[in-house]
């Protein structure tokens, strides 16, 4: 990339203790950027991480110029987000997850529809071929997905979690300043604003494969709890909607 004053899209990466997958998640961002040609920068914003997350960080933003690195104290997944747009230069925002579950070579689409909409995610219900999880996860997930979030939530969208979305940067900032949950259902939280504040919104299937991270009872929580508050909010206070 030729570094430019005009930059068309910032890939935004939140990265808490990713130390063994953050280099070759930049690799694996700068290659497929390249290729499309594209006017791009990489913000990553390390949160409360216990690793060497961050001085990796601090070393590839030294050695590339269009990547820049920022440290939070506190593990935050939505904090980090959050931060990561008040610094976005780019019209569109990508957002990533380090561990690279989803496809890369899905780039193009994503940035091929964002001319049309608001919001693009990722969708690993719309082809369960292209999908490999466990039998749990997959449970899990359809329990969540279904009875909260698309049941009381009543999302239109079958993957409201995917970490693979572009979001035009100014609709990114108007819906985080009323996302209240800085945790890791931030995400899921701002999906059910954009649909309520009628958000165009692009879901398309991408090919998907589990982490190795196990999932335990305080994962659910993370996510159940700031669910059930959103669903309260919604139904008492719908003049803020």
């Amino acid at each position: 990339m030729s570094v430019s004053k005009k930059c068309d899209v910032t890939i935004l990466l939140p990265a808490y203790n990713e130390e063994k997958k953050l280099e070759k998640c930049i690799v694996e961002s700068v290659k497929i950027m390249n290729s499309l040609n594209v006017n791009y920068e990489i913000i990553i914003v390390e949160n409360g991480s216990t690793d060497d997350t961050f001085k990796i960080a601090e070393r590839i933003s030294q050695e590339l110029p269009f990547v820049k690195s920022v440290h939070l104290e506190i593990p935050s997944l939505g904090g980090a987000i959050r931060r990561g747009y008040s610094l976005a230069k780019g019209d569109l925002v990508v957002n990533l997850d380090v561990d690279l579950a989803t496809d890369m070579s899905h780039m193009k689409e994503l940035l091929e529809f964002s001319k049309d909409y608001d919001i693009v995610t990722g969708s690993r219900y719309l082809n369960r071929r292209l999908v490999k999880r466990t039998f749990k996860r997959h449970f899990l997930s359809v329990v969540f997905n279904w009875v909260l979030v698309r049941f009381l939530l009543k999302s239109k969208i079958k993957d409201n979690n995917c970490g693979f979305r572009i979001i035009k940067r100014k609709v990114g900032i108007t819906l985080f300043n009323q996302v209240k949950d800085d945790g890791v259902f931030g995400l899921i939280e701002l999906m059910i604003l954009a649909q309520r504040k009628g958000c165009k919104i692009k879901e398309f299937p991408v090919k998907w494969t589990e982490n190795e991270r196990a999932i335990t009872i305080s994962d659910i929580m993370k996510y159940l709890v700031p669910g059930l508050r959103l669903w309260l909010r919604l139904l008492f206070i719908k003049k803020e909607f």
